[in-house]
């Protein structure tokens, strides 16, 4: 009797266990383990976030502090743009280098002719060989010469006989300089009275060649008369 008892109580015991599914310490084991997950999975994915916005932290300000580079097209433009400065200087300087001071641009200009017409028609009054005289009675035609500002009458005629060879006699007085001679005609060849006369622009300044000053297109001439 006893042993019908002990087995009928251990076969209630099996179909309790049965009903049961699981023992009461292997639900609490698995419920400390799941909570035990949880807090592992949080923590993993809290530690991940925050590692992932270290690495975009330090990844922005390593961005911020890399100097930024020029393309290659950028530098070609930069280096085209040198080389145009440094020619454009080379030539601003090349160009105030050669420029003179004796440039005939930067200078006032006078037309200078001579003429001694008159001896032709007195030509029993005159004294030399007729032959020194041109058919026309030119001695130098008319030319223009290049004159620095405050030039006389005088400047111009000396230079423009010293370009083109002819002979020059002059005399110093008290009006100043006096010409003598213009082409190895002179005063008094052509009697008592003869000599050089000087027009400028066609009137005739009342005072000596050396003492009028030239202006910028001016015309000289110098005639003779007897």
């Amino acid at each position: 009797m006893k042993k019908f008892i002990a087995l009928f109580l251990s076969i209630l015991m099996c179909v309790s266990f049965a009903a049961c599914g699981k023992s009461p310490e292997s639900t609490s084991a698995e419920g400390a383990q799941t909570a035990d997950s949880g807090e592992t999975y949080s923590n993993v994915a809290e530690k991940s976030e925050s590692i992932t916005e270290k690495n975009s932290g330090e990844s922005s300000e390593k961005n911020s502090e890399t100097p930024s580079k020029a393309s290659p097209a950028e530098n070609g433009a930069t280096e085209t743009e040198k080389a145009h400065s440094v020619s454009q200087s080379a030539v601003s300087s090349a160009v105030q280098t050669t420029s003179s001071p004796s440039n005939p641009d930067s200078k006032i200009t006078c037309t200078v002719q001579a003429e001694c017409k008159k001896i032709l028609a007195k030509k029993n009054k005159f004294k030399k060989d007729i032959s020194l005289i041109e058919p026309d009675g030119v001695i130098l035609a008319p030319v223009k010469v290049y004159l620095d500002d405050g030039a006389t009458a005088y400047d111009a005629l000396k230079k423009a006989c010293d370009e083109n060879g002819i002979a020059l006699n002059v005399q110093n007085s008290t009006w100043g300089v006096y010409v003598v001679g213009i082409g190895g005609i002179e005063e008094k060849d052509c009697g008592p009275q003869s000599g050089w006369l000087y027009f400028v622009n066609g009137k005739s300044p009342s005072t000596g060649l050396s003492n009028y000053k030239i202006k910028s297109g001016d015309s000289l001439t110098l005639s003779y008369t007897c």
